[in-house]
């Protein structure tokens, strides 16, 4: 993928040892592009565990947004468009927009394969109002509050009013008005006490191809960064490529009301469903 290629070994211990290629991702969209690339390789894989799960995180979202007069719903940060799906399922006339142009190219094809024809628009936050072509009742986000710079929460809130029609809403996880700082980073501690640092999956193979992979936590001062490690045996080679992401929690609901006020929207609060906390920013 491009990132900085590194020399290692296979068979440490051995008398021969063969050459492996390590390719590090050097940049988070660079990181995002080969977790795409790999999660669609093995999608027969994951699909049905995580479709179990994705109906049970999204079932609050689903209860609160039957509250309101939502009928197209925009899924920003949509990956290989999962939950884009159950979205549509749902009845929701949806669309789904990311910021890697990998997950954008698999995304209707995973979509194809379920029977349904959804439109995904391969555009960072910044550029949806130029290239979706369109408005809706409703964005929903995954990332927004994870966003890393004070920079991409303005571009990104700018983007989102774009592409929001009057009365529309903003919608993604919820960060109570009272938490501070040291509250979001205990939020950070509970999820590292709950991993577990260190997961290997089941290899997958497919066309001759064999794929292991690996993934190694470590807790810093930022977040949680997790080294998604994706270890590719093919024509008796073996290469490894690792994507680099970083779980943080930095943005306190003061940061974010400020940001989104200042680019248009008229109201940001928080509101509680079943056991999920959302924060909705009203256009």
């Amino acid at each position: 993928m491009g990132g900085e290629e590194v020399p290692s070994s296979r068979g440490m211990g051995r008398m021969e040892q063969t050459p492996v290629a390590i390719s590090i991702c050097s940049t988070e969209p660079e990181s995002w592009d080969t977790i795409w690339k790999w999660s669609w390789f093995c999608r027969d894989f994951w699909w049905e565990g995580y479709r179990r799960e994705a109906e049970t995180a999204v079932a609050d979202l689903f209860a609160f947004l039957r509250t309101r007069s939502v009928r197209s719903v925009l899924d920003c940060a949509c990956g290989l468009g999962m939950k884009t799906i159950l979205f549509a399922e749902q009845g929701y006339e949806v669309e789904g927009a990311d910021a890697s142009a990998v997950a954008a190219e698999y995304a209707p094809k995973l979509a194809a394969e379920k029977g349904l024809g959804i439109r995904f628009i391969h555009a960072r936050n910044e550029e949806l109002g130029q290239k979706c072509g369109r408005t809706y009742d409703c964005v929903f986000s995954d990332g927004f509050d994870e966003l890393a710079t004070h920079e991409a929460l303005v571009c990104s809130a700018r983007g989102i009013y774009a592409v929001l029609n009057d009365g529309g809403i903003l919608v993604f996880s919820g960060i109570a008005p009272e938490w501070s700082e040291s509250d979001l980073q205990a939020v950070i501690d509970k999820e590292w006490q709950e991993r577990e640092p260190f997961v290997v999956l089941a290899p997958f193979e497919r066309d001759g191809v064999r794929l292991t992979e690996l993934e190694v936590d470590e807790r810093t001062p930022e977040g949680i960064l997790e080294k998604r490690i994706f270890l590719i045996e093919e024509e008796g080679a073996l290469r490894a490529e690792i994507a680099l992401l970083m779980n943080r929690r930095k943005w306190a609901f003061r940061d974010l009301d400020k940001v989104l006020t200042a680019a248009g929207f008229r109201s940001v609060s928080t509101e509680k469903t079943g056991t999920t906390l959302f924060t909705v920013a009203v256009r």
